[in-house]
């Protein structure tokens, strides 16, 4: 019987598999739709949601944009009525009581005209004002003043009827340091002057409505502080006219923002550049939170600024408010998902912006699904115990049946791992014909096939190693020049040939530098190329010319390779030491690249010539020039380099361009690292794929 019919005998005994593959993919499938389901809601309640979101925020920035325009009118017409009764002249206008602001201090001032201010600790009379002298200036100075600033309090009474709950206080200071406040209120700081506070200072140096975040200095509590400059009919200033909005007075009554959740916040924004980097952000110019108590009245309050890590969508809420548009964003916000939702406040250079927890949005959603993945977890547990029930009952069946397939396969194993430790001797006896017994046939003739790859593999190590040692151990040492080389092959030998040739003769007059590329690549063109390199070097013996050499090599060589399409291409270099002169000879091989770093010019070394064993009786010929110039490099090279391709997704190839670009960024450095250099870029171009050709690169400096 084959091994896979008794395979069928036990799957047919066994029920586990297909169990447990429709439970789990019950469980899978009713986990996938619960998850399912509950994105779906959680994205309509978040669409939904951020549909009412954008209504409300856009019902809010119209009320509190209603509600600056009634401030900037209330704040104008204050001005304009101080104005007036400065500009009249002594006595032309009614004049009220005059109080002093520390008469509010005093435990008998007439208790029954004093009434709690909402949200404060303040006392305060809307029956009277109160006046404030700075410290320096006496009352009899003031008093023409304060007498004039008197006749305010009809009007302050008739503003504050209406608009109590918008306005905390109303004041008017001026440029002598009288300070003149509604309602009637003690609790002045005694080193208090209105012209050192910012709203009067930013206030004086407009010329319209200006606004402030600060601490009031007698409650002590973050205000919002409008203020206007009041300037008499010549432009001169005489002083500035102010009010006090509490935190929450700015957002309406009718704020929606606080029916969503409590962990909702509602701000207003004003776009603005840092002052210390420069770049746009949105600062919170208000909210509740601000509503705080600050000990320290004199200190500047640090205005918190709209942030998130989500630095893509921030950049779009700033855009859009830009362009006018309200909308809601998601992003994370105090380390929340967050659904944003903005609109621009009129015209005033403001934006309302609410932010929701998406967590809260989508609570419903978030409870319904996790109802679904625990209802699968129940479900999931019942599969579990079928399934343990089932694996007793097949595991008593399998496993007796299971020893006929397991024995062989052990047999096998254990020949394996014999075989692995070297015994290539090693055989197995063959049971029966099914699949284990084709398997344990097809071990024994893999056994003696294996032994001939080891051998085979040992040659070709041996082949690379005596190969490398054909290849100069080091560069020479010339004076004046720094020369650095180095081969790498595609495979484990390779075609590709460099050579010292100064080594093998006792001849300081010139040095001899040999570049080569036997066709093809492997083993046939090593072996090839070691011909060719036994030939150069017995020629060599005689010291004959360039030209001559390579004329003699060439008709040597083709007597080997007469119709067998082999060839090498060199590149013979000489330097000549003693006349100071550069000769060379080419054999179809690329030319050598000289660079001079004083003009950034290339010179190719170029001269006609076949490869090496392509024709009998050609006769080469040399080229000369004259000897190198501190600073300039030589290089030379095989096609395996610039014919390199792209490792990439695209097809191109290295070229001679990226090699120039290598070798004019490096020169200044020695050989050996413009070497290295090409080699790291070529690597970076293959992006780790195998090289096609072999690649040897020859660089010759010149030094000081």
């Amino acid at each position: 019987m084959r091994i896979r019919s008794k395979f069928l005998v036990l799957l047919l005994a066994m029920v586990i598999i297909p169990l447990v593959a429709l439970g789990l993919y019950a469980w899978r499938q009713t986990g996938l739709l619960g998850r399912e389901l509950a994105q779906a809601a959680a994205l309509a309640l978040e669409r939904n949601a951020s549909k009412e979101l954008a209504q409300t925020v856009d019902m809010i920035s119209e009320s509190c944009a209603d509600t600056l325009d009634l401030l900037e009118t209330s704040l104008s017409l204050t001005a304009r009525e101080a104005v007036q009764l400065l500009s009249a002249p002594s006595g032309a206008l009614p004049s009220g009581p005059i109080i002093l602001a520390g008469e509010y201090d005093n435990p008998a001032f007439m208790p029954e005209l004093l009434t709690d201010l909402p949200g404060t600790d303040i006392r305060a009379t809307y029956d009277g004002l109160a006046f404030h002298l700075a410290p320096g200036l006496d009352r009899q100075a003031a008093l023409p003043q304060m007498q004039a600033l008197s006749g305010i309090l009809p009007f302050y009474k008739t503003l504050f009827a209406r608009h109590k709950n918008l306005i905390l206080f109303g004041y008017v200071g001026l440029a002598s340091g009288l300070h003149c406040a509604y309602p009637g209120h003690g609790g002045y700081p005694p080193d208090y002057d209105p012209r050192q506070r910012p709203w009067y200072q930013h206030a004086a140096a407009s010329t319209g409505i200006t606004w402030d975040i600060m601490t009031d200095a007698i409650t002590r509590q973050v205000m919002a502080t409008m203020a206007l400059g009041l300037r008499d009919a010549g432009g001169r200033l005489l002083g500035v006219a102010g009010c006090d909005i509490p935190m929450g007075a700015i957002f309406p009554q009718s704020d929606l923002s606080g029916a969503w959740t409590d962990d909702m916040r509602a701000m207003i924004v004003s776009p603005r550049h840092n002052a210390t980097n420069g770049q746009p952000e949105l600062a919170v110019v208000a909210c509740r939170d601000y509503a705080q108590h600050n000990l320290d009245w004199t200190a500047p309050v640090a205005l918190e600024r709209l942030e998130s890590p989500d630095t893509a969508a921030l950049g779009e809420v700033r855009d859009e408010l830009a362009a006018g548009r309200t909308g809601v964003r998601r992003l994370s916000y105090r380390g929340q998902d967050t659904l944003l939702a903005f609109a621009p406040i009129g015209s005033k250079g403001l934006a309302v912006v609410l932010a929701a927890p998406r967590d809260v949005v989508v609570a419903d959603a978030r409870k319904a699904e996790n109802r679904v993945l625990a209802a699968v977890s129940r479900m999931l547990g019942h599969i579990g115990w079928f399934v343990a029930a089932a694996v007793v009952v097949v595991a008593a069946i399998s496993l007796p049946a299971s020893r006929s397939v397991t024995r062989p396969v052990m047999e096998l194993a254990a020949a394996a791992r014999k075989l692995a430790s070297g015994d290539f001797s090693t055989r197995v006896t063959p049971c029966g014909q099914d699949e284990i017994g084709e398997l344990a046939r097809s071990f024994n003739d893999m056994a003696p096939q294996l032994l001939e790859r080891v051998k085979l593999k040992n040659d070709m190590a041996l082949a690379m190693e005596v190969q490398q040692n054909l290849l100069p151990g080091r560069p020479p040492s010339v004076d004046g020049l720094d020369v650095a080389a180095l081969s790498l092959y595609c495979d484990e030998t390779g075609g590709d040939y460099f050579d010292f040739l100064e080594f093998s003769q006792d001849d300081a007059a010139h040095a001899d530098v040999v570049v080569g590329d036997v066709t093809g690549h492997g083993v046939s063109a090593a072996l090839f190329m070691a011909t060719g390199r036994a030939l150069l070097r017995g020629r060599a013996l005689d010291r004959p010319g360039p030209a001559a050499l390579l004329t003699e090599v060439n008709d040597l060589l083709c007597q080997d390779t007469h119709m067998t399409g082999r060839f090498i291409t060199l590149f013979f270099l000489r330097l000549d030491l003693a006349a100071k002169e550069i000769l060379w000879c080419r054999a179809g091989h690329d030319p050598g690249l000289l660079y001079d770093p004083a003009g950034d010019s290339f010179e190719q070394l170029m001269g006609p010539g076949i490869p090496l064993g392509a024709m009998a009786d050609w006769e080469y010929a040399e080229q000369r020039r004259g000897w190198f110039t501190p600073g300039q490099v030589l290089v030379l090279y095989t096609d395996g380099i610039h014919e390199a391709r792209d490792g990439g997704a695209g097809d191109g190839m290295y070229g001679k361009e990226r090699m120039e670009a290598i070798i004019r960024r490096e020169a200044a450095k020695p050989a050996s690292a413009i070497v290295n250099a090409l080699v790291a870029d070529l690597r970076e171009f293959k992006a780790g794929a195998h090289l096609e050709d072999d690649v040897t690169l020859v660089v010759i400096k010149a030094t000081a």
